[in-house]
């Protein structure tokens, strides 16, 4: 897990001034060894984290056996000895890295590797011959790739910060800002980023690129599967149990490692699981860490500790943290400077506060049980599928059986009713809802807005909604915020349920067996049920990871109104109006998540120098 940068261009002078100062920026993802190469064309600057092979031979930029490669990378091929094995049985190799296992398939495959690989990636390979970039993500964009067109260059890198000048203050997208002040969403429209200039590199794809190349032609190398109807299994007890050992093959694969590893444990489905299957299958002591909020009906401690008494205490270090120390008038602004965007609430800075715990042990390596409920159906729109899915097929006692049991009330009943009689009507009103719900933004914010950025998926597609959670809605904010906060301490994240095997597995599993007596994830549930203590095996609730917001918003108001001040994010009349509410203490969640958003928007602005609208 490391920090990369790359300069294309004509200037060696540049190329080795933007090097630099990534270098200087990105030590933090990287702060155990630094290389750069830099000629004519070229610079690509590596910041080293070391995970696998600690020794020099793991040093980047790494050069091929043949001299013509040099390549840059961040992140873990899980499998990477077997790829030795496979296709490089007599190479003589000389340490044990992945770094040096990729430069060498590339070598012989080219992109065709790609398809091999089994892990997490951005990597940057430059052909010395073909003058030539050769630049790659892995399938679901677990590790970041950012990149800006400059003059007649082009600048990438693994955060934004080395792709924006000091002095400047970069326009804000509008799109991006939009959605995300009315709804929650962001990271879910394609390349774009709040930065109006920088976009990703998409996920899942590889390209070729030199500075004369006015635009990237990325090519897709994977994508979700989409298995046809007439193609898929019933979850029976052979399916459980080849679900079941893909599971825990990703999970005991990630364990691949030269530093101690650590996980984070919720008190959910998913965290458990993990857990459960380290403790069953690894051999060497579990640094675990969790978050709390003691007291409260939202506090999962009963969980956590089923998790430890099951599989015994000796098994696990613990780790605690209480989240009603969480302020955001200290740790906003430090977070929004991690995240280089503003976020979806103040999980993501509980999140942080694990992986501080993390790096005051000691720990380099945290798994955790993110990307279950997008592969899954988890959500409760993705129950909705499944749910109009079983409805379409004449299941009515199973469709309504599920949605009595799931206990979500009848305003979510009623919709999905309407999504099953109904799927065009309830499209309509949900893309009217959308609009209708900008009306608390300033106009002015909203020129520029381009609407053909937004598509809402088809419920009546199984395949959409599964696709719009993993490329859309869910995942990408998910994965980039695990990136964020962890390498800001230094510390590798891995996401087990993340092995692309395991997904092309569960698409060929019929949608009605994801929803059983009313439980999400039953196929997930059923398959690892030796992992869970009965009390989360049975949980029906979805928490998430809670964090108080309100008591937050209330301990703070009068900072949180400062920083919103005249900076046109929120109509006047709206702001004033839910200030009002903060102080009466009458405000709803959802209120308060218009407060936080707004001024997470403001607290952005303000560290990027954006000016406003």
């Amino acid at each position: 897990m490391c920090g990369i940068a790359c300069y294309l261009g004509n200037s060696k002078e540049e190329g080795f001034k933007f090097g630099t100062r990534a270098g200087n920026i990105l030590q933090h993802r990287g702060p155990d060894d630094i290389g750069m190469y830099n000629d004519e064309q070229v610079t690509l600057l590596h910041r080293r984290l070391s995970i696998i092979e600690l020794s020099a031979l793991g040093h980047q930029p790494m050069d091929s056996s043949c001299g013509r490669y040099s390549i840059i990378y961040n992140g873990e091929i899980y499998n990477h000895l077997e790829l030795r094995k496979r296709f490089l049985p007599i190479h003589p190799f000389r340490g044990h890295s992945d770094t040096e296992t990729i430069i060498e398939l590339f070598r012989l495959q080219k992109e065709k590797m790609l398809k091999e690989m089994v892990g997490m990636w951005t990597l940057v390979i430059w052909d010395k011959e073909e003058k030539k970039a050769f630049i790659s993500r892995d399938r679901y964009g677990q590790k970041p790739l950012y990149m800006r067109r400059a003059g007649r260059s082009w600048l990438i890198a693994s955060e934004c910060k080395p792709l924006l000048n000091d002095d400047e203050q970069p326009a804000f997208d509008p799109t991006e800002m939009a959605e995300y002040l009315a709804l929650g969403n962001y990271g879910h429209l394609g390349s774009h980023t709040f930065f109006r200039d920088i976009k990703h590199f998409p996920q899942g794809c590889y390209a070729w690129l030199s500075h004369n190349d006015e635009s990237v032609n990325a090519q897709k190398y994977w994508e979700l599967p989409n298995v046809s109807a007439k193609d898929k299994v019933p979850f029976d007890k052979n399916v459980q149990k080849e679900l079941h050992d893909r599971i825990v093959e990703g999970v005991l694969s990630q364990t691949l490692s030269d530093v101690p590893i650590g996980i984070t444990l919720s008190g959910g489905i998913d965290s458990s699981i993990i857990a459960g299957i380290l403790s069953t299958y690894y051999d060497k002591e579990i640094h675990l860490f969790t978050a709390q909020s003691p007291n409260s009906k939202y506090d999962e401690t009963k969980y956590v500790d089923a998790v430890i008494n099951k599989f015994g205490k000796s098994t696990f270090i613990v780790h605690n943290k209480d989240l009603n120390e969480l302020s955001i008038q200290k740790d906003l602004a430090k977070y929004i400077n991690i995240q280089e965007e503003p976020f979806g609430d103040p999980s993501i800075m509980a999140h942080g506060f694990l992986m501080s715990m993390a790096a005051e042990a000691g720990i380099k390596v945290i798994l955790n049980g993110q990307g279950a409920d997008e592969l899954f159906f988890g959500y409760n729109n993705m129950a909705q599928a499944i749910l109009l899915q079983q409805f379409k097929s004449g299941q009515f006692g199973k469709f309504y059986d599920n949605l009595k049991a799931m206990k979500l009330g009848k305003t979510y009943m009623l919709r999905t009713l309407l999504k099953s009689l109904s799927p065009g009507t309830e499209t309509k009103l949900r893309g009217r809802s959308r609009l209708n719900r900008r009306e608390i933004i300033d106009p002015k914010l909203l020129a520029g807005v381009d609407n053909s950025l937004v598509s809402l998926s088809n419920s009546d597609t199984f395949y959409d909604v599964w696709r719009e959670s993993i490329y859309g809605v869910h995942l990408p904010h998910l994965v980039h915020y695990d990136d964020r906060n962890g390498m800001a301490y230094s510390i590798e994240g891995r996401m087990p349920f993340l092995d692309h095997r395991i997904a092309e597995y569960v698409a060929t599993i019929r949608p009605e067996d994801f929803l059983k007596h009313g439980l999400r994830k039953y196929v997930l549930r059923e398959s690892c049920k030796q992992y869970l203590p009965d009390i989360i095996y049975n949980r029906t609730d979805k928490i998430g990871f809670f964090t108080p917001l309100i008591d937050a918003l209330t301990k703070d108001q009068q900072w949180v109104a400062a920083q919103m001040q005249g900076r046109r994010i929120l109509k006047e009349e709206t702001e004033k109006a839910l200030f009002a509410k903060l102080s009466a203490k009458t405000l709803t969640i959802p209120e308060a998540l218009q407060i936080w958003r707004g001024l997470s928007a403001a607290v952005w602005m303000k560290l990027f120098n954006t000016p406003n609208p």
